[in-house]
């Protein structure tokens, strides 16, 4: 090994033994973090789940339409609210519109009873033809729309697609996804699909066992291990810490295993293989913007682009956020909504698109 090499290799090292201090001592209070809503609200689906949506309230008058907020796989709302610099949520609501982020089945408090319950399992099929529609009609009730819009952090764009073709979409106006093809390739690095964690216990992929110590510790040390869900080169550690120790919940078996399916047989399909909503994609007529990380390791940027390709509707913006088309940085997977960047490229793009479909 090389003098060089070495060095590079203790700095790592003395790098992350800085960041485990900290996670461990008094620093680790700055890491706990819930979102700070306004208020809370519940959607209760057609099976008996009860989901929960974190509302954020505009200072004036709100807009006509909501908006619902939707995580992507093995994640929660906290995606959407990190802290004040961190936070589409925030900066929507900013702009005069009422924003739900919604925790899907299976994570936080959406559960039946409202405590989790290991002998419970979900699939994609109950998000997308049941959790979607119950928390665009909780919106809804809650502001007396006729219609909300759908903002969906990758599996919860798939969901949005699913949703249009098979008719639970109804009072969706238009949506804006986030790292969401219809297809993901087997090359692409999705943690719990295709890459680690690759085990299973008592029904669950089990990412929050490591996401909880582990990440904080990664993050501060700025790992290349997080490449796929955070590029930390631009990205600010603390909201990554926040994310990992109380955003990563563990995730269905079920649900990992369809999408499983879906990347070794290059298909986005039901559970029961009745429905194949990547042949249907041309009955998708919702107005869509479509955000891709032109870095994005996880649901990689082409894939994303050969899905608005595929989609029916008139009204189609694909982005590829990244240098190479005016944007700050090349951004990857989570970061397009959780660095100091995606506030000043992202977040007005995003409200633009949704202030001129709103009116």
């Amino acid at each position: 090994m090389t003098k060089r090499r070495l060095l590079v290799r203790v700095g790592a090292g003395a790098g992350v033994a800085l960041a485990g201090g900290l996670s461990l001592g008094r620093w680790s209070r700055r890491f706990d973090w819930e979102g700070e809503p306004d208020d809370r609200t519940t959607a209760v689906t057609a099976d008996g789940w009860r989901l929960v949506l974190a509302r954020y309230r505009p200072p004036g008058a709100a807009r006509k339409h909501p908006l619902v907020l939707s995580h992507g796989f093995a994640g929660t709302s906290l995606i959407f609210d990190l802290g004040p610099q961190w936070s589409l949520a925030r900066f929507l609501a900013a702009a005069g519109f009422e924003v739900f982020c919604v925790d899907l089945r299976g994570r936080r408090r959406s559960w039946p009873a409202g405590e989790p319950d290991r002998s419970l399992q979900w699939s994609f099929d109950d998000l997308a033809l049941r959790d979607l529609p119950a928390a665009v009609d909780a919106a809804c009730g809650a502001t007396g729309a006729d219609g909300a819009f759908w903002l969906g952090m990758e599996m919860s764009g798939q969901a949005l697609y699913a949703a249009a073709i098979s008719g639970t979409a109804g009072r969706v106006r238009g949506a804006v996804t986030f790292g969401s093809p219809a297809l993901t390739p087997g090359s692409a690095k999705v943690p719990g699909v295709t890459s680690s964690p690759r085990g299973r216990r008592k029904g669950r992929v089990p990412f929050r066992s490591g996401a909880r110590p582990a990440g904080p510790v990664l993050a501060y040390a700025r790992s290349k291990q997080l490449d796929s869900s955070f590029r930390m080169a631009h990205t600010d550690p603390l909201p990554v810490a926040r994310y990992f120790r109380n955003g990563v919940p563990d995730e269905s078996v079920v649900l990992a295993d369809q999408f499983t399916d879906w990347v070794r047989n290059g298909v986005m399909r039901s559970v029961d293989h009745s429905t194949v909503w990547s042949d249907r994609l041309e009955e998708v007529r919702l107005p869509l913007l479509m955000l891709a990380g032109a870095a994005d390791l996880q649901r990689p940027a082409d894939s994303v682009a050969a899905t608005a390709k595929a989609i029916g509707a008139e009204d189609v913006t694909f982005v590829r956020a990244g240098r190479q088309n005016g944007f700050g940085v090349d951004f990857g997977h989570d970061d397009l909504l959780v660095c100091e960047q995606a506030q000043h490229d992202v977040y007005p793009l995003v409200r633009d698109w949704l202030v001129e479909r709103s009116t």
